[in-house]
């Protein structure tokens, strides 16, 4: 397993200490993933770090992770949520000759985003008077 960085001693002390005050669902999961650890997501095969735990309705304990362009090559950089934690496995950092990065940056994707709605998903949004509308 990778680190893409190497925490202090305080920032370790305090992960572990807010792991410890959560309630023992979550905590059972967050005791796998450290913040500064590179897991793979199995269902993508993207290389993404953790952003949060969240409980759903049900109980089940879920993470969010970052999908960033310093460790993959994607169109644009996101935080996806409602990953079953045992679809993240630990993994290396990419090689130095593989290609890595966005297409888009976010500043692209925010000002593009009805075209991006439009063009992505043609059955669900139509294009008004330049602005997306969700169609009925």
């Amino acid at each position: 397993m990778a680190r893409f960085y190497e925490p202090t001693a305080e920032q370790e002390a305090g992960y572990r200490a807010w792991v410890a005050s959560r309630p023992a669902t979550v905590r059972a999961v967050a005791e796998r993933f450290e913040p500064w650890s590179l897991y793979r997501l199995q269902s993508t095969g993207q290389r993404v770090t953790v952003a949060a735990f969240g409980v759903t309705a049900d109980g089940t304990v879920t993470v969010s992770v970052n999908v960033l362009a310093l460790f993959n090559f994607v169109t644009f950089e996101r935080q996806v949520f409602g990953i079953h934690p045992d679809e993240l496995e630990p993994c290396e950092l990419p090689a130095p000759d593989e290609p890595t990065g966005a297409l888009l940056t976010a500043k692209e994707v925010d000002d593009n985003l009805d075209a991006l709605r439009v063009a992505a998903r043609p059955d669900l949004w139509t294009m008004e008077d330049g602005k997306a509308v969700r169609k009925h």
